[in-house]
């Protein structure tokens, strides 16, 4: 795959990774850096479309029709989706054409569970040979867009550090060493209300609420991921 081709395809869709994708990550930082770019600003896109409408905006509606005739003054929703809507237009212009659907929609009732490990069980074969000897200082760089840092030195050997697609999200995606094998975590800014632990396909795995985000991890069937995410969530802390 050439350049202008691997461009092409992650700005279709900046979330998709089949393996030929996956390889051009790998062998290429400049690849790389590009990916995590276009999920970044993927990322802003779709924060500056919330909008979070006031609960009585009917009520204001209405009070206005009444009061003054016919003509609705601008509230305040109605200019933030106006911003909301500029700010989509004007990274369309620069960026070009992105396919939209698939970022928003796509997995949107999927359960962070299934997410996970439908992630894990397609990148196994590409994750379980890599060891990239990565750096606790990396990890908290790529943690930034999340808002979140380890206090701490990362306490397990990591072999493999990227940002990735996650359902309608992004997420940071790491494999480390565990106890009975690899272990996958995902970071989201996706929020869960409370600790759930899943065992499926052979695999074990938990979803832990870190503030406003998630963190997940999946391991061998009989890990005790658990343990490892309490231990995890007390080393890693909002970005000041």
């Amino acid at each position: 795959m050439d350049d202008l081709e691997f461009r092409r395809r992650i700005m279709s869709d900046p979330k998709a990774r089949d393996e030929e994708l996956l390889n051009a990550i790998a062998s290429s930082e400049q690849n790389a850096k590009f990916t995590d770019d276009v999920l970044n600003l993927d990322a802003r896109i779709e924060q500056a479309m919330r909008v979070d409408v006031p609960d009585n905006l009917a009520d204001k509606i209405l009070f206005n029709q009444s009061s003054e005739g016919n003509v609705i003054r601008p509230t305040f929703a109605k200019r933030s989706l106006a911003v909301a809507a500029s700010v989509a237009f004007a990274v369309g212009i620069l960026v070009g054409q992105l396919n939209w659907s698939p970022a928003l929609v796509s997995n949107a009732h999927a359960s962070l569970a299934d997410t996970a490990i439908k992630h894990v069980i397609d990148e196994r074969s590409f994750t379980d040979h890599l060891d990239e000897q990565v750096k606790s200082s990396q990890i908290n760089a790529k943690l930034t867009p999340f808002a979140y840092q380890f206090s701490e030195s990362f306490p397990y050997h990591v072999y493999y550090l990227n940002h990735c697609g996650f359902g309608g999200s992004n997420a940071l995606h790491m494999v480390f060493q565990g106890e009975k094998g690899r272990i996958t975590l995902f970071i989201t800014n996706v929020s869960s209300d409370h600790l759930v632990n899943f065992n499926e396909n052979k695999l074990s795995g938990t979803v832990m609420p870190i503030g406003s985000a998630s963190m997940i991890l999946v391991g061998e069937q009989g890990e005790n991921v658990t343990n490892i995410a309490k231990q995890l969530s007390e080393i890693i802390k909002p970005l000041s």
